[in-house]
């Protein structure tokens, strides 16, 4: 077997206990672990007059999971995102199609499957799975890489050995930082241009949902996977030449003398081309950020300072806390 062969594959559920074939397949790009199962035990102990008391062992939970790191490709971007947060709203009578995706009452339930170290290996899949945490990141002039993490119910291993998802197409193309437009603002709704003094170097986003997992008696396995409440954060390193940012975030601003005594909430967005089609693009938007940034400590060597705006969590307006415009060739979900 090849540890190189990966192959991976999702499809949205109608409801829990419907797991389908996938709908979109992609490879890994990274290490990933893929599907894994963790099972956890107790001991029986008896009063039996010795020091080992333990007469036997049983199980007390099976917890399974997938993770997979990868790069931005369009259709598989849609439905993880659409999988952490929960709403979709497509427009367009013809491709390419514009999802806007935010925020949503509930998270869907995912299929996940797998096939790894070889084309005759049998499928795996891990059935009713929610999103736990995404993770997109764009770093220098690497593609856009996206880091998803599921928890699910059911882990099987299939009889058959043949792919049942599409055929991977790398050909589509993916995402790329190169020419990414970020805009942002420390104290304001209306994210700007980036300061003449500030370089970028990285930009990341978080949705990390929570999910936990609930468990009938006489069950080892999981019998569902519920989200609780959404936490979004979002990181902006680089360097600059002054510690005007610092101030502001600080006071709220530019000018500030004091250290203000309530939340201080900027905005972010970046807009990302894609590497083959033109009219395909991933916008990505936050409203109100309250940041934290990194001191502006001296060095006897010089040059810029480093600089690292990040935030604990995204508040929500009118709903959301983050919105992802994504235009591609899906019509729907």
């Amino acid at each position: 077997m090849n540890k190189n062969y990966g192959t991976f594959g999702f499809a949205k559920q109608s409801a829990i206990g419907t797991a389908k074939p996938p709908t979109i397949t992609v490879q890994a790009s990274s290490d990933s672990d893929g599907l894994d199962v963790s099972t956890s035990t107790e001991a029986v102990k008896l009063t039996n007059g010795k020091r080992d008391t333990t007469a036997g062992r049983y199980i007390t939970g099976s917890e399974a999971g997938a993770s997979l790191t990868t790069l931005a490709f369009a259709d598989f971007l849609g439905l993880v995102l659409l999988g952490a947060l929960g709403s979709d709203e497509v427009s367009g009578s013809a491709a390419p199609y514009t999802h806007d995706i935010k925020m949503g009452e509930s998270l869907p339930y995912l299929t996940f499957a797998q096939q790894v170290g070889s084309s005759a290996a049998p499928l795996q899949q891990l059935a009713d799975c929610k999103v736990d945490s995404l993770s997109i990141s764009a770093e220098g002039t690497k593609p856009l890489s996206v880091e998803v993490a599921l928890k699910g119910c059911a882990a099987t291993w299939l009889s058959e050995a043949k792919w049942s998802g599409p055929e991977f197409d790398v050909a589509k193309g993916w995402f790329r930082t190169t020419d990414v437009q970020v805009l942002f603002s420390l104290a304001s709704a209306e994210p700007g241009e980036v300061p003449a003094s500030v370089d970028l170097s990285g930009i990341s986003f978080k949705v990390s949902n929570s999910v936990e997992a609930s468990t009938g008696i006489g069950k080892v396995a999981p019998k569902r996977q519920t989200e609780k409440s959404a936490t979004v954060t979002a990181e902006i390193s680089g360097t600059t030449e002054s510690t005007a940012l610092y101030r502001e975030v600080k006071t709220g601003k530019a000018d500030g003398t004091s250290v203000a005594s309530t939340i201080v909430t900027g905005s972010l967005q970046a807009t990302f081309k894609h590497t083959v089609h033109d009219d395909w693009s991933l916008v990505v938007k936050m409203g109100a950020i309250p940041w934290s940034i990194n001191a502006m400590g001296v060095s006897t060597e010089g040059g810029p300072f480093a600089l690292t705006l990040s935030t604990d969590g995204a508040i929500s307006v009118d709903g959301t806390s983050i919105e992802f415009i994504l235009v591609n060739d899906v019509a729907s979900y």
